[in-house]
Formats: structure tokens, sequence, C-alpha cells
């Protein structure tokens, strides 16, 4: 995918929503996915998994939209988890101590277990 493109897609596995994110969460694009991404984590109604191996950059922008997101969420009682950071990002959320509020994952797999 292109980097300038942002996009989202969601499944339901099991009891878990995970929603797919793949460009970068930057202040150019995460306007662009906003709104729909609020609809959908409001209307889930089960733990949400965010999937953000396809992210490559992540500025404060995408990280606000990450928190306003797990607000949504705790408002609502459901868990929310991020799984499958690439390095960069990694480092960002490490910086920032991200980890204090999400509970991050390495992949799919362990987000599902």
């Amino acid at each position: 995918m292109n980097e300038d493109k942002i996009g989202i897609h969601s499944e339901a596995i099991g009891d878990k929503l995970v929603v797919h994110v793949q460009g970068n969460l930057d202040v150019h694009n995460t306007h662009k996915i906003e709104k729909d991404l609020m609809a959908l984590v409001g209307a889930a109604g089960k733990p949400v998994i965010f999937n953000l191996s396809d992210v490559p950059f992540i500025s404060s922008a995408g990280l606000r939209l990450l928190v306003t997101t797990l607000r949504l969420c705790q408002e609502q009682k459901i868990s929310i988890s991020i799984c499958g950071l690439q390095p960069a990002v990694e480092k960002v959320f490490d910086i920032i101590g991200m980890q204090q509020l999400f509970t991050i994952y390495p992949d799919l797999s362990s987000a599902l277990k």
C-alpha cells in the first residue's frame, strides 16, 4: 500500500473485533479514518484488537486517535489491545509509554489467545 494511503478493515474472529490498519498514522491520514473507526468501535460490543502490522509510521495525530479510541472503549467497558507493532512504531510507543495504556501483543495470533 502506498504510504500516503490509509485504510482500515475489520473482521470478527471469535469473540473479538480485529481492526486492521494500513498505512501511516499521521496528521495527513488520521482524519480520513477517524469517523469510520469511531463508528466501528462504537458498535463493536466486544473486545477490540488493533492490528498495526501494516503501519510503518505513527505521529502524535495517530497516537491521539488511538487514545480517543481507548476512551471510547473504556466508556463502553470493552477491552482494547494492539498487536503487530513495526520497530519504528514500537519505538514511539516505548518513548511515550503507551504500553501503560494498552495491552500490546507481538502479533495477531498472540492477541487472539
